[in-house]
């Protein structure tokens, strides 16, 4: 096997994806290894169709250059990409195919480009629904005082603006709620009216996508095409998978090379472009920026190796009291695996309930009867991993909104402190709350 060989693969591959990606050869990647300016808008391109893709967006619809450009920096950026050189890349697309392809490399390791693109792309037959409960609870804190004057608002704050945007939320909220459970509606109609069509040991109905080929067999053609497709496609990533290896190592030659005409630069004009680069002007990141972000993150490492210093010295001072007491009391041999034994089932517990409730991902919907859960419920075969029945979905969600409503308590008699705070410092002014 060849370098050539991986880069066919990796080819294969993003011809797969589909959406106008795929349009680079072996040798365009080759061409992008010393840095040929023929290659460059195709790479950007490339990048953009694969970012959008990666975002569940399909819409690849903006063919203008510049706004891929600028999509692209955005996007890498976001991504954590801290390689000053693609930020000074100018924005016509003229040059930089070189650091293209190291933002292309950097995106298949730190993303895991290609695994979600076929999380992304591949044909779904059950019938899911998007489920999220990793709920990221904000910390309550009181309201910050301003340094500006009591009664004045911020310059351009309109509080009718606020309101209008509130209704306007509320109203797409409960337009999607209410389509979701049309959804769910039919799903469960198709579910009851095809019970008892499938003969499989999981699921005793038919899902959505199996009614509708069977109402129209025409498309039964067309959806064994795309199947094949995603074959092709998995084939293909299988393929590039035995030849990954190869592929970093020409990868390896290829920063090297970045390095060794960073370290000495061939052209004069080069450095200026380089230095009064448009890529610095507007809203990209600079320099500055990066350095700042450089410093915060070395003060964080140091003060997260401090903070882990003192938790292994309190965590070592509390052991020797702890043991010192059992000693004295003559209760080693029996309290210590007694307490160790507890916080381990503990601990096992709590990864327990966290791994099944915190769901994030897709959710199959299957009808399960009551007469076949109790058939099924001491039987010895393996049950279903990921499964959620809707009563532990609900009391969960139960459960969040409870802590929503007291969070939203909280604040209510946190904002309800800091008017009082603001109407004692007017004068001749009342205020009746609502009713």
């Amino acid at each position: 096997m060849t370098v050539k060989a991986a880069i066919a693969a990796v080819c294969r591959v993003l011809a797969g994806a589909g959406a106008g990606v795929g349009a680079l050869s072996p040798e365009a990647f080759r061409q992008a290894k010393f840095d040929r300016d023929e290659v460059t808008a195709d790479f950007w391109k490339l990048l953009y169709c694969l970012l959008k893709l990666v975002s569940e967006n399909k819409n690849c619809a903006v063919t203008d250059l510049g706004h891929q450009i600028e999509y692209v920096k955005a996007a890498v950026c976001y991504y954590g990409y801290g390689f000053l050189d693609f930020y000074q890349l100018p924005a016509d697309g003229s040059r930089g195919s070189r650091d293209l392809l190291l933002v292309f490399s950097w995106l298949l390791q730190k993303i895991h480009l290609f695994e979600k693109l076929l999380e992304r792309q591949r044909l779904r037959v059950e019938d899911q629904v998007s489920l999220c409960m990793c709920r990221q609870a904000a910390a309550v804190r009181p309201t910050e005082k301003s340094d500006s004057p009591a009664g004045e608002h911020a310059v351009g704050m309109d509080v009718r603006y606020l309101q209008w945007l509130q209704g306007k939320l509320r109203f797409r909220w409960k337009s999607l709620h209410s389509a979701q459970q049309e959804r769910c509606a039919t799903l469960h109609k198709i579910h009851l009216y095809t019970r008892g069509c499938r003969s499989g040991q999981s699921y005793s109905h038919l899902f959505a996508t199996e009614t509708r080929l069977i109402r129209d067999p025409e498309r039964c053609s067309e959806f064994v095409q795309l199947l094949e497709r995603e074959n092709m496609w998995l084939e293909a990533y299988l393929e590039w998978r035995q030849l990954e290896p190869l592929f970093w190592q020409w990868m390896e030659s290829v920063l090297a090379a970045k390095l060794q005409d960073t370290q000495n630069p061939r052209d004069e004009n080069s450095i200026a472009a380089t230095a009064h680069s448009p890529a610095l002007s507007g809203d990209h990141v600079d320099r500055v920026t990066f350095k700042e972000m450089d410093h915060l993150s070395s003060e964080i490492l140091k003060l997260q190796m401090k903070l882990q210093d003192g938790q292994k010295t309190k965590i070592k001072t509390t052991e020797d009291k702890e043991r010192e007491v059992r000693s004295h009391t003559g209760w080693d041999e029996f309290v210590c695996p007694t307490q160790c034994d507890v916080e381990k089932k503990l601990g096992v517990l709590h990864a327990r309930i966290s791994h099944r409730w915190r769901q994030h991902g897709h959710a199959r919907l299957a009808l399960r009867d009551n007469s076949s859960a109790k058939s099924t419920k001491f039987s010895p075969a393996k049950p279903d991993i990921g499964c959620l029945t809707a009563l532990e979905v609900t009391t969960q969600l139960r459960t969040e909104e409870a802590a929503l409503k007291r969070e939203l308590q909280e604040m209510q008699q946190l904002c309800k402190e800091s008017l009082g705070e603001v109407v004692e410092k007017l004068d001749g002014v009342i205020c009746m709350p609502p009713l």
